[in-house]
């Protein structure tokens, strides 16, 4: 069993990869269409259409898709930190300046587009009626001192930033993944698994239920390494999740289920029905030939790759440059269409350059000052013991 576990340890589920970058598409759709058809989805209540009600949402269901960036991340991070054993001080400080720095670039960004484009926000939603396109800075943006403050601290401090908004999953993210390496400081997998159910419990009371994603998260880990995880099913599981996640409330009371408690609704971040539905579909990944395949191949290496900085960077560039190319082309469906099509492609360009030239190298940093820091820990630790 100690064999298994140590090759699973060391192997990368490279389908994983490709379901973040499927995840991280799903999320552009949803602010894509938050900005630009708010009826779509259903969160906005803006005179919601008849297919933001059925299953097929799920695709562009964005807090859906974060619960299963959640999952992901406490699978890995367990992963990682298991098989690191470095002391919680470095793998915290380590993690803070993963995402803290990237952050910090994206705000900076969002900082320079927002002063290009103040007012391109305000005026796309007079016409289409969005109020996702008023969640920004508009008018009077602040200077870069205020985007370096949010990126390095303040979203972290106020759980967002109206440079941009998609960093209000990052003080989850950073708290999350403090939980699993304080959890992994035990080496014994039944005192971990404790842990995590107390955790669990905690944060269900409080009603934090997007932490529950990362304790479903350590439970699939310790399952997999176990060989405890079922194999049987994924395809079913992978169904069940898809259409548990493109449940909405305005949903569920059309299906008479709204008297349920608060709790098993996704009135609040999904509660429970999101990182249960997040479990299933990461579950099947894992365990399904065909799913693992597809997400394996070039595309999904792709799309997983570049990921985390397409994350970053959409919804700045949503609420500037193509707002005002809306305003526009307004008039001109047609011409907006392919415009459109080129602003994405370059998009995922721009991501792909920050990944090629920005993360790497920085990733391989981190790499470099996380071996310093065990090299001084460890010397610190000896002469604590020879003392």
């Amino acid at each position: 069993m100690a064999r298994v576990e140590n090759t699973l340890l060391i192997s990368r589920l490279v389908q994983l990869d490709g379901l973040r970058g499927v995840a991280a598409i799903s999320v552009v759709f949803h602010h894509i269409l938050s900005a630009l058809r708010p009826d779509l989805v259903v969160e906005l209540q803006q005179n919601t259409a008849w297919i933001a009600y059925t299953p097929l949402s799920v695709f562009w269901n964005g807090t859906f898709a974060v619960s299963i960036f959640f999952v992901l991340s406490a699978f890995v991070v367990t992963q990682a930190t298991l098989r690191k054993a470095d002391p919680f001080w470095i793998d915290a400080a380590i993690r803070y300046l993963r995402l803290a720095i990237p952050m910090t670039v994206s705000v900076l960004i969002a900082w320079l587009l927002l002063s290009l484009y103040p007012t391109s926000a305000t005026k796309a939603s007079s016409l289409v009626m969005s109020p996702w396109l008023h969640w920004t800075y508009q008018d009077v943006i602040p200077g870069p001192t205020s985007a370096i403050y949010d990126g390095l601290l303040g979203a972290f401090l106020s759980g967002g930033s109206f440079f941009n908004n998609v960093l209000w999953t990052m003080r989850p993210e950073l708290l999350g993944s403090f939980v699993c390496f304080w959890i992994c400081q035990s080496k014994n997998a039944c005192v971990r698994l404790c842990f995590t159910l107390v955790f669990a419990v905690a944060v269900i009371l409080v009603g934090k239920y997007e932490y529950l994603c990362f304790t479903l998260g350590i439970v699939l880990r310790e399952a997999s390494v176990s060989g405890r995880l079922p194999t049987a099913f994924p395809i079913p599981a992978l169904i069940v999740g898809l259409i548990l996640g493109s449940q909405s409330i305005e949903s569920m009371r059309m299906l008479g289920l709204d008297s349920l408690p608060a709790a098993f609704t996704p009135e609040f971040r999904g509660g429970l029905l999101y990182p249960i539905a997040a479990l299933l579909v990461v579950y099947s990944c894992m365990r399904s030939s065909l799913i693992a395949s597809a997400l394996s191949g070039q595309i999904g290496r792709f799309l997983g790759a570049i990921s985390f900085p397409l994350y970053l960077i959409h919804v700045p560039v949503i609420y500037t440059v193509v707002a005002n190319l809306f305003l526009t082309l307004h008039g001109r469906p047609v011409l907006f269409f392919f415009a459109f099509i080129l602003i994405n492609i370059l998009m995922v360009i721009l991501a792909y350059a920050i990944e090629r030239w920005l993360e790497r190298p920085f990733l391989r940093l981190l790499n470099d000052l996380r071996l310093v820091l065990r090299v001084k820990s460890r010397h610190k630790a000896g002469l604590s013991t020879s003392a």
